[in-house]
């Protein structure tokens, strides 16, 4: 493929990223009604998902990459299961990088919120009950707070996985979807997302999962996310 076409291409997937997150924005606090909400999103996921196979498929005209090794293609399923359950037992760093006297939006919350958004933080990773009631806790007082909406949702979907529900795992991925569209600056909820419909689905849901990992990328999630989430849009293909 002609460089100049692959750089037209990367515009065109970064307009349609954007325009993806305008409209769930958008639709969450009720601008756009549902039906132009499922019309519009579904016209921008299926463009960017043709993009994003014709860039795939520029690069690899571009650069034609050496054959991995049997044993290093072997283990190409196994280290996406890895890099999901290594999300699982990181999201506490991830999810606390942020001030804890601050919101997701940068304002000043209410000390209680931020006082329960502490202690989920701190529970996350050893008492993931105690860290959903406490995330339950501070959305009665802030329903609109994205981190609680998106880790609630996470635990969710890591919540299915480990008693193999495949329905809650997509309960918690429309929960996720839903955080999504509360910040369109705030790269979590699309990071996993990307994880949960690449890995934790009984039939992997590539297509979403590449879009949300470019838009997880696009979005600067914290640095140490990002090997994570490329090593997993490169297992996919």
């Amino acid at each position: 493929m002609n460089p100049d076409r692959l750089a037209e291409l990367e515009e065109e997937r970064t307009f349609l990223l954007a325009s993806i997150r305008d409209i769930e924005r958008e639709h969450a606090v009720g601008d756009v009604d549902e039906h132009d909400f499922q019309t519009l999103r579904d016209g921008y996921v299926a463009r960017a998902a043709a993009v994003l196979r014709e860039i795939d498929d520029g690069r690899s005209s571009l650069v034609q990459r050496p054959q991995r090794p049997m044993w290093r293609r072997a283990l190409v399923p196994a280290a996406t299961l890895l890099v999901a359950a290594a999300l699982g037992l990181a999201v506490r760093s991830y999810a606390g990088q942020r001030l804890p006297g601050q919101t997701i939006t940068g304002g000043q919350p209410q000390d209680k919120v931020t006082q329960l958004l502490a202690q989920a933080r701190a529970a996350l990773n050893t008492d993931p009950v105690s860290a959903a009631t406490a995330y339950q806790q501070a959305l009665k007082i802030e329903p609109g707070n994205v981190e609680a909406r998106t880790y609630s949702a996470w635990l969710v979907v890591l919540n299915g996985q480990q008693l193999k529900n495949q329905s809650q795992i997509a309960q918690g991925v429309e929960l996720l979807k839903s955080a999504a569209a509360l910040d369109a600056t705030y790269a979590d909820p699309h990071c996993l997302l990307a994880v949960a419909t690449g890995t934790f689905l009984a039939t992997p849901d590539v297509v979403t999962a590449k879009l949300e990992g470019t838009t997880c990328l696009a979005d600067n999630p914290p640095a140490d996310m990002v090997p994570t989430i490329q090593s997993m849009l490169d297992s996919l293909g």
